[in-house]
């Protein structure tokens, strides 16, 4: 299930817009064909709120509806349920991945749980450069746990996807950062150490970490770089367009506990 931080809906103060976002587009995927779709822009108002009210009545039951969503709330666990008639598409079929060498290392199941908390599941496309929902390809088209959709694979998620089909993509999605850190890195690692670097790269991308600080000094700790360890090698990589980002800033944080103290929690 998709995590909300924040309450949304009648009453809910300050919900953040991605989260808006996410509930408007469930709310719509439980409407009926009889019903106008509302808007998906992630802004609160009397449309999200009167939806919100409808689906308690018509699917949850209620008589006296709130018109709110809240974390791990009834109305938040009622909309990750599938709706009575589900179209949505299942990924396509794909060889299994070719084997790795004897002694390729694998990222853990702690690893990936960690992963599905860091990376925000949404079940429709939307543009990963503005965070709004989007029904036609753009080149940020995204689903799932961050899955960029190709223009060819377009059909297949306009329509939505599954949160077992997006537990199938991660997995299948992750395949080529293991293996890019698995032929970048030739130091001995531990699993968490593996982990972390994995995750990381599932963020900044295989060019990125074969060419980063990082991968030098993990495996040379002699290396000269322009940084004075590898913990604030790894903490720089915070920032998106050149902006210092605050999210960045947690994510290092909880990917260097993970490397360096086998912790395997999201910190905030």
């Amino acid at each position: 299930m998709a995590s909300l931080t924040r309450a949304v809906g009648r009453g809910a103060e300050k919900p953040l817009k991605r989260e808006v976002l996410l509930v408007q587009q469930l709310l719509n995927r439980h409407r009926p064909a009889s019903l106008p779709r509302i808007a998906e822009d992630g802004g609160q108002g009397d449309e999200t709120y009167t939806a919100i009210e409808e689906f308690q009545r018509r699917v949850m039951k209620l008589k006296t509806p709130d018109g709110r969503v809240d974390p791990d709330g009834k109305t938040w666990q009622a909309l990750n349920q599938p709706p009575a008639v589900v179209t949505t598409p299942t990924p396509p079929t794909t060889p299994p991945p070719a084997a790795q060498p004897t002694g390729a290392m694998r990222i853990s199941a702690a690893a990936r749980a960690l992963l599905r908390k860091l990376e925000n599941l949404f079940l429709f496309t939307y543009d990963d450069q503005t965070g709004e929902a989007t029904q036609v390809w753009v080149k940020g088209a995204t689903i799932g746990y961050g899955h960029l959709i190709a223009k060819a694979e377009w059909d297949l998620y306009k329509g939505g996807i599954t949160e077992a089909g997006a537990n199938a993509l991660l997995d299948k999605d992750l395949q080529p950062f293991e293996a890019a850190v698995n032929s970048t890195i030739t130091a001995r690692l531990g699993q968490n150490q593996f982990d972390a670097l994995v995750i990381l790269t599932f963020n900044i991308g295989a060019a990125n970490l074969a060419r980063s600080s990082v991968a030098k000094m993990v495996n040379d700790p002699t290396a000269k770089t322009m940084y004075k360890n590898l913990e604030a090698a790894w903490k720089s990589w915070n920032k998106s367009q050149g902006k210092v980002m605050l999210g960045l800033e947690r994510r290092r944080l909880c990917e260097w506990n993970v490397y360096s103290l086998g912790k395997y929690e999201k910190n905030w």
